[in-house]
């Protein structure tokens, strides 16, 4: 019974947290003098913070769709919401609108788009989705600071230290690297909206684990932040799995070391419970995620030590286009951790230099980079987000240190100034050291709102296409074409935004370039035949817009027409098709399946519907080759939902039969009320063979099976370790007294040296 019951503080252990707090407290009052030196600290967090709120407001209020893959992350809370409105699984849904359908939540993760959802539910529908969504944005950007703050307090860094941090972390400027840099998430930037999440959630998950392994308290909180974090970035998960093994190792000694592994551990096995239902189907089905071809490679390898250490040394890192005063900051919170050292400050350290060597990427690391779990598909430019986060620590020791140097700061002979002007001087330095940060973020936002105006403006003043769209969320079955970037579809623009980007904003199913190519066929869009009619039939293109005065194929059927703009018909077979298959071939790799499909969309093939079964990831099995219906077949009825197509066809012999959406063995087919097999056909669809005559086919994209119970084992790892969370540490103390009982400082303790 007594390893099950919390044992006391020893006396040891007991004066030694008191001593740490005595110092900790000490080291507060003389850095932070009395009321004052609080409200200088919290001013200079407020300055950045307000000047935030008042540049950042009209990401609220514009109101205008979105040119980044915010539109993408929107219309993913668009589905959510629709799903908890009729009762659909939300955990793994089919998005159709997108890459010619694809499983987002399967793969994505989608805890900030269910946050959402679940929040408009709780408002009954009272604020507009698109607004509430832009609030959550405009929280999370605005509140960075708050979460900087309190997670740096709660490892035990001062009240300077944690305070200029916070003050410090909105304000990084990085030339667009992905990083922390609100460049990632605002609507002129890159609309990161589940970075933005993880971004908060890595500081919180990162002092929530901190405290547990260092006093054996908080474990809950550990655990529910570290399952947010897995939930809302699987990227920046994986990279905090990387950082707490450096947390693990940091100030661990021969004494400590294994209770503080089993302590991780803990959490570990708890969080890998709780969140079984996103990876496990994720990892089992991880072959039908797509890894583009077409994406930069630097993405894949990132820069080099060179180049990145470059950027870092002349400022580009984090003060791209002003004066290099953060990397100065940096540079003196180096200095200071390296001078005071102690647990924290050595923390902080280990932890920049770990994830800047690991920015470096493979031009670096060479061969060492294939050693990583699912290296294949890993970006390691993604890897600046753990810069950014011990950087921002960094920063704060080094504003630390300037305060310490000019609160403590006596001449020879004669105090310069009493202590509260000691207060302000300081406060006035760090403040000056921020402003040209702050009046460069300030100019970023100003074009970023000018834009935003530019586009409301651009699209509320354009009735026509407002016209074109109503029109076609009217239409039934099918998707619609606007042209491409290369193409015509560049005149199709609307301030910032292109039409492809509002046939996303209002969910109409396109064929349009793809947000993330997460699909298997989703770069086969970059090589759309638009003048062939045949490119349309595969692809079950009914709808077209162009200029009016742009001069179509004769295939093309005017719909509707504006001054502006022209909608057309395209005649299809529909969203399904009797089809001949030619070949079959094994796909031994992502790659080589991409590379088979499109050689084979590029040749004559795809025009005349003869198709190639794979065998993805598999050996080729018997084959009997198919001539398809002597007649083309005839679809005599169809309707199209969400996630589902009906049908009713007919053939007067056997013949195979392509459903128009992206292969997922999900897509469960019933032929006249009886399932049958389905295959992957080129450009990855799903395939089905039918016997001859009428026939009923219903296609269902049926959520992961596993996903429900998964989610109830870990709704149940949560209950029991919150009924046990008094009990959990009881194995690394009963591990602690093998030997002389080891002493795990509290937060605070050292700090003098985190300061």
């Amino acid at each position: 019974m007594r390893g099950l019951v919390r044992e006391p503080m020893s006396r040891e252990a007991s004066e030694t947290e008191s001593a740490a707090a005595g110092r900790s407290a000490r080291i507060d009052r003389e850095e932070v003098p009395g009321r004052l030196g609080a409200a200088l600290l919290l001013l200079l967090v407020a300055i950045p913070t307000i000047a935030n709120v008042i540049s950042l407001f009209p990401e609220i209020t514009s109101g205008v769709p979105s040119l980044n893959d915010d539109a993408f992350h929107y219309l993913l809370v668009q589905r959510a919401s629709e799903a908890l409105a009729h009762g659909g699984n939300v955990l793994d849904l089919w998005v159709p609108q997108l890459e010619l359908g694809f499983p987002n939540f399967l793969y994505y993760q989608n805890l900030p788009h269910l946050a959402v959802a679940g929040l408009d539910r709780l408002l009954l529908g009272s604020v507009d989705l698109l607004t509430l969504f832009n609030i959550v944005r405009f929280v999370l950007l605005v509140g960075f600071p708050v979460t900087v703050y309190w997670s740096m307090r709660r490892m035990g860094f001062s009240v300077v230290a944690a305070a200029f941090s916070a003050a410090a972390a909105s304000l990084i400027s990085g030339n667009a690297r992905y990083g922390f840099e609100y460049d990632s998430y605002v609507w002129r930037g890159f609309g990161m909206f589940t970075q933005l999440w993880a971004m908060h959630l890595s500081f919180i998950a990162l002092a929530c684990v901190h405290r547990v392994l260092e006093r054996g308290k908080g474990y809950i909180p550990a655990i529910l932040a570290l399952s947010a974090l897995v939930l809302s970035h699987l990227v920046y998960a994986y990279m905090m799995a990387i950082t707490l093994l450096v947390v693990l190792l940091v100030g661990a000694n021969r004494r400590t070391l294994l209770p503080r592994l089993v302590r991780l551990a803990i959490v570990g096995c708890v969080v890998l419970v709780a969140t079984s239902y996103m990876w496990l189907p994720f990892l089992s089905s991880y072959q039908y995620l797509g890894a583009s071809p077409y994406l930069q490679s630097w993405k894949y390898d990132s820069f080099g030590a060179p180049t990145i250490l470059g950027w870092l040394i002349s400022g580009d890192l984090l003060d791209h286009g002003r004066l290099p005063v953060l990397t100065v900051l940096l540079a003196l919170g180096i200095v200071a951790a390296l001078v005071r050292r102690g647990r924290l400050a050595g923390l902080a350290l280990a932890g920049f230099a770990v994830w800047l060597v690991l920015f470096f990427g493979r031009p670096t690391l060479g061969p060492i980079a294939d050693l990583f779990p699912l290296h294949d598909g890993l970006l390691f430019h993604r890897f600046i987000g753990g810069v950014d986060l011990f950087a921002i620590i960094l920063i704060g020791l080094g504003g630390a240190w300037v305060w310490r140097s000019v609160v403590r700061l006596r001449s020879a002979r004669v105090r310069i100034l009493r202590p509260f002007g000691r207060v302000v001087v300081a406060f006035a330095v760090l403040l000056a050291l921020l402003l040209p940060a702050v009046a460069e973020r300030i100019g970023y936002y100003a074009d970023n709102t000018l834009w935003m105006s530019q586009t409301r403006e651009a699209v509320d003043g354009d009735p026509d296409f407002a016209a074109i769209l109503a029109t076609l969320a009217s239409e039934p079955g099918g998707r619609a074409y606007a042209g491409l970037r290369t193409n015509w579809g560049s005149q199709l623009t609307f301030g910032s935004v292109r039409a492809t980007d509002l046939f996303t904003f209002h969910a109409i199913p396109a064929v349009s370039p793809p947000y993330q190519s997460l699909s298997l066929n989703a770069d086969m869009i970059w090589d759309f035949r638009d003048g062939e009619a045949a490119q349309y039939d595969l692809f079950d293109v009914r709808y077209v817009v162009t200029p009016s005065n742009f001069t179509v194929p004769a295939f093309y059927q005017p719909l509707q027409k504006t001054a502006r703009y022209t909608l057309y018909r395209v005649p299809t077979s529909g969203a399904a098709e009797y089809v001949a298959i030619t070949a079959r071939r094994s796909a031994p790799t992502q790659r080589a399946l991409f590379d088979g499909n499109i050689a084979w969309f590029r040749s004559a093939d795809a025009s005349r519907l003869r198709f190639i079964r794979w065998d993805y990831l598999a050996p080729v099995g018997p084959f009997q080759p198919s001539g398809g219906c002597p007649d083309g077949g005839h679809t005599l009825y169809e309707r199209d939902e969400v996630d589902a197509m009906h049908l009713v066809v007919e053939c007067a012999a056997a013949s195979p039969l392509v459903i128009k959406v992206t292969y997922h063995p999900n897509w469960h087919v019933t032929v006249d009320g009886q399932p049958v097999s389905t295959y992957m056909l080129s450009p990855s669809f799903v395939g089905v063979d039918l016997p001859a005559g009428r026939h009923t086919v219903d296609a269902v994209y049926v959520a992961t099976p596993s996903k429900l119970p998964l989610l109830g084992l870990g709704l149940a790892a949560l209950l029991v370790a919150l009924v046990v969370r008094r009990r959990l540490d009881a194995i690394p103390r009963r591990l602690t007294r093998v030997g002389r009982p080891p002493v795990d400082l509290p937060a605070g303790a050292n700090s003098g040296d985190a300061s």
